[in-house]
């Protein structure tokens, strides 16, 4: 069964339009205005969730990042990770050269095989076919290896109170946005047990009206805080911006 006949059965409108086989052309191009723009250029506070929940599961081995970005996520694997980047825009993988330096910069995920660990945060929205790069995950993970990745959820709060407003139709090369159930049904089809499913919070205020925005911070921001400082991802998928999945080969 392809990606597209599983969207068509949800039920939920298929928001993937980009013509391109594999990547928007907006992302490829992404340059350095891009990352600085969409808070990416920097290191990110979730990032620190992310790392400790994917080395809560595979504690050394092969890993790879795939859409890596400015490479600040990647970095952070040292002892015990043989670690591999991959991303398309050419401003990223020069800043991972400089910031994460034992990083083996990948060409082609294709060519990998027996990974341990492959992350992916927030980088399937960019791209328009999301479920044969699961498949692809599948393929290049060894038997039992295990799969983290984080999209924006459509059918979080985050959406459902911003509607029109929400952060996910900010950024234009996102063409493909789809609720939470669309996004686990494609990766158990493409060979996944799904391990542990939660979401990063409502963290891109102002949701109430009339509020002012700080006082929104005091309300929204503990619980996503209290993840990062814990390393424990606790907010049910759903109650945020975001879906966190992590998977594991079958």
């Amino acid at each position: 069964m392809f990606a597209g006949d599983l969207a068509n059965q949800s039920g939920y409108e298929q928001f993937t339009v980009n013509p391109l086989n594999k990547m928007n052309a907006a992302y490829i191009n992404n340059n350095k205005s891009y990352y600085q723009a969409n808070k990416q250029a920097e290191d990110r506070i979730a990032l620190s969730l992310y790392y400790r929940l994917a080395t809560s599961f595979v504690k050394t081995g092969k890993v790879l990042d795939f859409g890596c970005g400015t490479g600040h996520f990647i970095k952070r694997f040292k002892d015990g990770y043989e670690t591999w980047a991959y991303d398309v825009s050419p401003y990223a993988l020069g800043s991972v050269r400089a910031i994460a330096p034992n990083a083996n910069i990948c060409s082609s995920p294709e060519a990998l095989n027996e990974l341990d660990l492959v992350v992916s945060v927030h980088v399937m929205e960019h791209l328009k076919d999301p479920f044969e790069t699961l498949r692809l995950f599948h393929k290049i993970l060894h038997d039992g290896g295990v799969l983290l990745y984080i999209v924006p959820d459509v059918s979080g709060l985050g959406h459902k109170i911003k509607k029109q407003r929400w952060v996910g139709y900010g950024d234009p090369s996102h063409i493909s946005l789809y609720p939470a159930e669309k996004w686990l049904c494609w990766t158990e089809a493409a060979g996944f047990k799904i391990l542990k499913t939660g979401t990063d919070g409502l963290w891109h205020v102002p949701y109430l009206p009339l509020i002012p925005q700080w006082v929104q911070k005091l309300i929204f921001y503990p619980l996503p805080a209290i993840q990062v400082i814990t390393g424990h991802l606790f907010l049910p998928a759903g109650w945020g911006e975001s879906l966190v999945v992590v998977a594991q080969k079958n």
